[in-house]
């Protein structure tokens, strides 16, 4: 399965490539369509089936565990704790709720572009969204990074979400954050390979 962004990407590669067939180029145009197969791979959507159990919270992105930290998001007053996630241009680009749960507020802030790797980039252009599950206020934020510069939410405020769901796509890699309740057991480490919608990242506390 393929996200639906890449035929941005991929069409038009393919009607350069044909048109380098018209010249007889075949060098070039087939060095164009391996191009356009190479992008497909980026934008790969496999089907993820998040673990069962209730109280398990699911990793809202592919790649690697920048941080944890306990901190005090800029537009809340309690502190919360923040799981960071790198995604690389070869992680899965597609991001998940990590939770079931409302759609309180999605805000798009304006930013930066730093590299994703640095903290720093917590301050880039991103994408933030507030979703309540119970009694309980979450947040996801879709960062943006040196490489990738567009985020696009698959989801509006209002929707009912399940644990697992598609909720927006970084295009070409970037950081997801996600924050949750400081007294909530965290079940992965800094370093550590994860998967969004599937891996458990988090166990909640009542």
């Amino acid at each position: 399965m393929i996200a639906k962004e890449s035929l941005y990407f991929i069409v038009p590669l393919f009607l350069i490539s044909l048109i380098f067939f018209i010249l007889k180029l075949p060098c070039i145009a087939a060095f164009i369509i391996i191009l356009a197969f190479s992008i497909l791979y980026f934008f790969r959507n496999p089907e993820r089936y998040p673990p069962e159990e209730e109280d398990l919270l699911v990793s809202p992105a592919d790649g690697k565990v920048m941080s944890i930290e306990d901190i005090k998001p800029s537009n809340r007053e309690e502190v919360y704790k923040r799981i960071s996630i790198f995604m690389s241009p070869l992680d899965v680009h597609i991001n998940r709720s990590p939770v079931d749960g409302e759609v309180e507020k999605i805000q798009r802030k304006g930013g930066g572009y730093l590299p994703a790797y640095k903290k720093e980039s917590c301050e880039n252009e991103k994408i933030i969204i507030d979703i309540k599950s119970g009694e309980v206020n979450y947040i996801v934020e879709l960062i943006a990074g040196i490489m990738a510069r567009r985020i696009k939410p698959y989801i509006k405020e209002g929707d009912l979400l399940r644990k697992g769901q598609r909720i927006g796509i970084i295009m070409l890699g970037s950081r997801v954050d996600f924050y949750f309740p400081v007294q909530y057991e965290v079940l992965v480490e800094d370093g550590a390979r994860v998967k969004a919608g599937e891996t458990a990242i988090v166990r909640r506390k009542k």
